[in-house]
């Protein structure tokens, strides 16, 4: 599952836009960083996306400016886009790494439903906790096998942090949480079916 689809057409999901404002959209929002996205894999993936029906493309001018080709997705597109969104915030691919979830999230307004949301965020706890449970169990067994190696400085500096994340994590999925939940960011969910 390709982040780069993920995020053109989520950024196409919000506006019609053309090849060089989906860039600039990347950069405002950090997303060519963590993407590693390179301008020309932007308008490949544009051609391609086209050539599959997930968007159309139309010449338009703007001023003075040379005519572009500005892209709006299809409904297949649209289908598409979620189906790839929910990947991402499932878990469902086991190539995706933690940064993948919370960089979906961004496209998550008006995409899903709260129900939808309160349960990709219960699960994205339930993860947290299912990934403790393997690694207590695994280091138990070491410990048990006489195989527990003696960890230098910085891998303990490491997993000191690494589980200071996860208390951050969970404490902002908690928050999260109990904010979609109040009246006033009903907006920024998709209607209830």
């Amino acid at each position: 599952m390709s982040r780069l689809d993920l995020f053109v057409l989520g950024s196409l999901s919000k506006q019609p836009m053309h090849g060089y404002k989906i860039i600039r959209y990347f950069e405002k929002r950090g997303i060519e960083m963590w993407a590693r996205v390179k301008t020309p894999s932007v308008y490949k993936t544009l051609q391609r996306l086209e050539k599959q029906g997930f968007i159309t493309g139309k010449m338009k001018q703007d001023g003075n400016n040379p005519p572009r080709k500005v892209f709006t997705l299809t409904k297949e597109g649209k289908k598409h886009f979620l189906e790839l969104l929910n990947t991402f915030l499932w878990g469902k691919d086991k190539s995706h790494t933690p940064m993948d979830f919370w960089n979906a999230f961004r496209f998550v307004q008006k995409n899903i439903t709260l129900t939808e949301f309160l349960e990709i965020i219960k699960n994205r706890e339930d993860k947290h906790e299912q990934m403790e449970m393997k690694m207590k169990k695994r280091h138990k067994q070491a410990i048990e096998d006489g195989e527990m190696p003696e960890f230098p400085f910085y891998a303990k500096i490491m997993h000191g942090t690494m589980k200071k994340m996860k208390g951050l994590e969970l404490e902002t999925l908690k928050q999260i949480k109990e904010a979609a939940i109040l009246p006033v960011n009903k907006k920024d969910f998709k209607e209830e079916n």
